[in-house]
């Protein structure tokens, strides 16, 4: 049997499209800033509703459709794009979607229209959204661990930024290109940590909200009811329960 994928190739082209055109409000994310937008959507340590993300794709404005069909067909291939970022998540797989991949030319990686320049982007952008949540539940322990992700993962958001981090890392011997080089090489790793520190504070939150198991109490047949009438359990209350 031939299962489906649950984002093709088709509707990352269509998505990119429609996002770049020139009908959408300034301030509306591209494509690949979608994607990593949506990554740090998924690995939130508390679920975020569509209704409270959806609205910052298109900068809080208009998304300008042309009719309700299209409305509809967009929104469904956003939700496509954001429930197989989501399975990689949760099946601990995660992976850039179609055509945010690297490009060849580690240098270029750099450059603002790069694909993996502007999946960094929206990343940081959904990490600063979720930014109050991450400082409340990540534990100082992981907070070294934390900043090591979100250093790899933010590298390509600018050359700027990159430098910076050049700079932090007391690496400024080495050329720019050469760190760029290792910072992909660690990248599919970085995807992989992050996601797992979501997964595992939302697990402990989950843990922590779980409603105890109802008990049941056993009350002797000569113990005194516990309705408060003075007399012992077989001669009230247990008296009604056979």
């Amino acid at each position: 049997m031939i299962t489906q994928p649950l984002f093709t190739l088709s509707q990352a082209e269509q998505l990119r499209h429609f996002l770049a055109a020139p009908e959408r409000p300034a301030g509306t994310l591209s494509y690949a800033e979608l994607a990593g937008f949506l990554f740090a959507i998924c690995c939130s340590p508390e679920m975020v509703s569509p209704s409270d993300w959806l609205p910052l794709v298109f900068g809080d404005k208009d998304a300008g459709y042309q009719n309700l069909e299209q409305a509809q067909q967009i929104l469904a291939t956003i939700m496509a794009l954001y429930n197989h970022i989501n399975q990689g998540v949760q099946n601990k797989q995660p992976a850039l979607p179609p055509q945010c991949e690297a490009r060849r030319a580690i240098p270029s990686n750099l450059e603002p229209d790069a694909p993996i320049s502007q999946w960094a982007r929206g990343f940081g952008m959904g990490h600063d959204y979720l930014s109050e949540l991450w400082d409340a539940y990540t534990p100082e322990d992981l907070n070294e661990d934390m900043g090591a992700c979100m250093m790899v993962l933010t590298f390509f958001a600018s050359r700027d930024l990159a430098q910076a981090y050049q700079e932090q890392m007391q690496a400024t011997d080495k050329p720019l290109d050469e760190l760029a080089a290792h910072m992909l090489e660690i990248f599919p790793e970085a995807l992989h940590r992050y996601a797992l520190l979501g997964l595992s504070i939302a697990d402990i939150l989950q843990r922590r909200q779980a409603p105890e198991p109802a008990r049941s109490i056993k009350i002797g047949r000569n113990d005194p009811c516990p309705c408060g009438s003075g007399k012992k359990y077989k001669h009230c209350c247990g008296a009604t329960m056979h």
